[in-house]
């Protein structure tokens, strides 16, 4: 039997999405090492390289690390750690991550905290859902915007919103935007791609901490909205 036989449609359309989102960094890691073997580089442009590759590298293993997750919570085989998690510092790690792929379009990113509550959550699933959000804002903000990271208490619950100021998503795509592989037509850098996995992990990873994530539609953008449980031990802010 032939090795594709033996891959159900749906596996080969996951591989393929995956494949798919890893070789943009893979591709630009690459190149970037081919071209520091050029004896001409001075110390400056060695550094500005070695520094892209170090971006490319950190955007792979977050990429990865929320595949993984993606993976595990579909296999049932996902273990969960909820403790008390400070979202600011979180949010300021992803925003720092993510920093370089922003500046290739001028773009800044803003964290903000009206509140300094902790939330129950965790630690690495809250990362990797911040890291697609965020890298999804990005990819569909306008040049020169400021992409916000904010939080804020709704309705007794901890509410992490990620805003991009860009060309807004249509009403009747609404339905399709977290599906998995699920697409829609927005425009996107030359440099960017898209698989539809992002959104839809970032959705399963706050079901599984007892949350939700809803969008909310502006004539200027898109808002991510994370709802997840405060925590009711002692605000790490006060530790």
């Amino acid at each position: 039997m032939a090795f594709d036989g033996m891959i159900s449609d749906k596996n080969q359309q996951i591989l393929a999405g995956i494949a798919h989102e890893l070789k943009t960094p893979l591709t630009l890691i690459s190149g970037l090492s081919s071209e520091l073997q050029d004896p001409s580089f001075n110390a400056e442009q060695y550094q500005q390289y070695v520094q892209r590759i170090q971006f490319s590298s950190d955007r792979l293993l977050g990429l990865v690390d929320s595949i993984l997750r993606g993976y595990e919570l579909e296999q049932d085989m996902l273990d969960l750690h909820l403790e008390p998690v400070n979202a600011q510092l979180i949010m300021e790690e992803v925003a720092h991550e993510l920093d370089p792929h922003a500046r290739k379009q001028a773009q800044l990113i803003a964290v903000r905290s009206h509140h300094k509550q902790t939330i129950l959550a965790d630690r690495g699933c809250l990362h990797a859902i911040l890291f697609n959000l965020l890298d999804n804002a990005i990819k569909y903000s306008n040049p020169e915007s400021t992409i916000e990271l904010e939080a804020r208490l709704r309705r007794g619950q901890a509410q992490l919103v990620v805003k991009d100021y860009g060309a807004g998503i249509k009403k009747t795509e609404l339905k399709k935007l977290f599906a998995q592989f699920g697409r829609v037509q927005r425009p996107v850098p030359q440099w960017a791609s898209t698989t539809g996995l992002g959104l839809y992990i970032a959705r399963q990873l706050t079901e599984a901490m007892s949350g939700s994530l809803e969008l909310s539609r502006r004539r200027d953008g898109t808002s991510f909205l994370v709802n997840l449980q405060l925590s009711k031990q002692l605000s790490l802010f006060e530790l």
